[in-house]
């Protein structure tokens, strides 16, 4: 007669082995899974989502349209460059794009994405002490902030016009009132890039040591001039490290004589007059033009010399 078998007994798990969950709580887990992913994917959409959409840009660009008095709008974040200037057309005003600092500027707006103010700017001022904000406004996700400052009254641009100015090299004038052609190359006004940005200026390209002569037979000076000087175009410059020789002379006398190394950048100077008309006369000469290749040294002007110069008066 066989044995009655016993109940089946479940075998012990081995140590360090667990059993599988229950099936409903597995279901239970998987969703709570499910549920974080889900969770996880939108806050990282909303996170990296683009604050600066077509929107935003519209209602930034009628907002500056509306203002009421156009005055130089200047951005904190410089990155936002580009696109701020496709979006918002007071952007691509002069004053906006390439003013060479911001002595003789008695108000202007700053646009920031949500601050209202940078060290790029700071930069810009060159000594002055920071402005004081007189307004500011959110627009979207763009912060619109009003600066007051004490300012010089501005006399003459004399690098921005061409009205009593002549410019000649050792061989003779330049011809062309605008653009002056000159037998070793060309003078005139250029947008070039210095130290990373646009500026405009009066662009000499011309060869290997040719001194150019910007001469006002008779202008009128406030009680300084203020300019800046530098070499353009970044590619150039890396082959390219020669100085520049910058010498002002007023009704004759010598009143500034400065050697200029490149890796200065947008250098800035400044000298005392006298207010009143004057004969104002400025030679800039570089001492290489060309650029080194593979090949060697080509004589070929490459390298474009930028100087820009006010006359101011008053608020120093």
């Amino acid at each position: 007669m066989s044995t009655p078998s016993s109940p089946p007994v479940a075998a012990a798990a081995a140590p360090g082995v667990t059993t599988p969950a229950p099936r409903g709580r597995a279901h239970r887990l998987a969703w709570v899974l499910v549920g974080a992913a889900a969770l996880e994917t939108v806050a990282t959409a909303w996170f990296a989502r683009d604050p600066l959409d077509d929107a935003a840009w519209s209602q930034l660009a009628d907002t500056i349209a509306a203002r009421d008095e156009p005055v130089p709008l200047l951005l904190a974040d410089e990155w936002l460059g580009p696109s701020a200037r496709m979006h918002v057309p007071a952007l691509r005003e002069p004053d906006a794009l390439m003013a060479p600092d911001l002595h003789g500027v008695a108000r202007f707006d700053v646009i920031g994405l949500g601050r209202d103010w940078s060290d790029a700017l700071d930069v810009a001022l060159e000594g002055l002490p920071r402005p004081h904000a007189l307004a500011r406004v959110d627009v979207g996700p763009f912060t619109w902030t009003r600066y007051e400052q004490p300012a010089a009254r501005l006399v003459n641009d004399l690098t921005a016009s061409a009205i009593g100015r002549e410019i000649a090299t050792d061989t003779g004038p330049c011809r062309g009132r605008d653009r002056g052609r000159c037998d070793e190359g060309e003078v005139g006004p250029r947008i070039v890039e210095i130290d990373y940005r646009p500026r405009a200026c009066l662009g000499m390209t011309v060869k290997d040591g040719t001194p150019v002569t910007v001469r006002w037979p008779d202008v009128a000076l406030g009680d300084r001039l203020r300019g800046h000087l530098g070499a353009g175009d970044y590619n150039a410059r890396l082959r390219n490290d020669a100085p520049i020789d910058l010498v002002v002379r007023i009704d004759g006398e010598l009143v500034r004589r400065t050697t200029i190394a490149d890796i200065e950048g947008w250098r800035a100077f400044e000298i005392a007059t006298t207010p009143g008309p004057h004969a104002l006369e400025i030679t800039v000469t570089a001492a290489l033009s060309g650029s080194f290749t593979a090949r060697g040294y080509d004589v070929t002007p490459q390298r474009t010399i930028c100087l820009e110069l006010r006359a101011l008066e008053g608020n120093r």
